[in-house]
């Protein structure tokens, strides 16, 4: 993928859903992690978690709009307490992405969900994903990784990563209103375990290169700017969204 073609996916990913919602809606950013959703009022994620999921390996973001920490698969939002979800790249991740999916559908009216694509998994597999997700007839169809295949994979990749950078569409990208359609297929193979801190080693080195830090800063001051533009900062508390 170009850095044309980039600029343009990267505005389709993480700044044109802002604008799919309505200026007075309440938006909640599910798993925000280091790269949090400009058009969010509230950030949710769980800071038990390391942050070995994410790819630069960075701190979750608590700083911006309203944080609150929980664990997705049971919050203590009220039903339909927003109109709009942003859930991106946290569902490969997710022991239960069917229970996570459950209280997506409870707590927000419409949404959008997005995952790496389980081809690009399968070229090249990331040490924190549990998960391959497809997407089939707007269904995103979920199969378990297991330790061996993870290894077979990641042995056989080297050779096929250039593919990656040939692609312009590594993730699924799906939008949804009242339901969001899934299956999981869970098969009998001991469920992959994700590499600990000390295993992963120079890979956390790797990707804390000057370009992985200046990239991180600036789509934090996009955000912001973005909030200060539309206003969101200085929005009513959402207390009266909890239980």
């Amino acid at each position: 993928m170009g850095i044309g073609s980039s600029i343009i996916y990267f505005i389709k990913r993480k700044v044109l859903p802002g604008y799919k919602v309505g200026k007075n809606d309440f938006v909640i950013d599910i798993g925000s992690g280091d790269k949090p959703f400009w058009r969010a009022n509230v950030f949710f994620d769980n800071l038990s978690l390391d942050n070995l999921q994410r790819s630069t390996y960075k701190k979750t973001v608590s700083t911006i709009g309203s944080f609150i920490n929980g664990d997705i698969t049971k919050t203590n939002f009220k039903d339909k307490a927003f109109d709009f979800s942003y859930c991106s790249h946290v569902l490969e991740h997710a022991k239960r992405p069917d229970l996570a999916i459950r209280e997506m559908m409870r707590i927000s009216k419409a949404g959008y969900i997005e995952v790496p694509n389980g081809l690009i998994d399968f070229i090249n597999p990331f040490f924190t994903h549990l998960w391959f997700v497809f997407l089939y007839k707007n269904k995103l169809v979920f199969f378990r990784k297991s330790n061996k295949l993870h290894d077979v994979l990641s042995e056989n990749s080297v050779n096929y990563i250039p593919l990656l950078y040939k692609t312009d569409k590594p993730f699924i990208r799906l939008y949804w209103k009242n339901k969001i359609d899934y299956e999981i297929i869970d098969t009998n193979l001991k469920k992959f375990t994700p590499l600990s801190m000390e295993k992963v080693g120079s890979k956390k080195k790797q990707n804390n290169s000057i370009i992985s830090l200046l990239s991180r800063k600036w789509y934090i001051f996009l955000i912001k700017i973005l909030r200060k533009i539309h206003g969101i900062d200085t929005q009513p508390s959402t207390i009266f969204l909890l239980k």
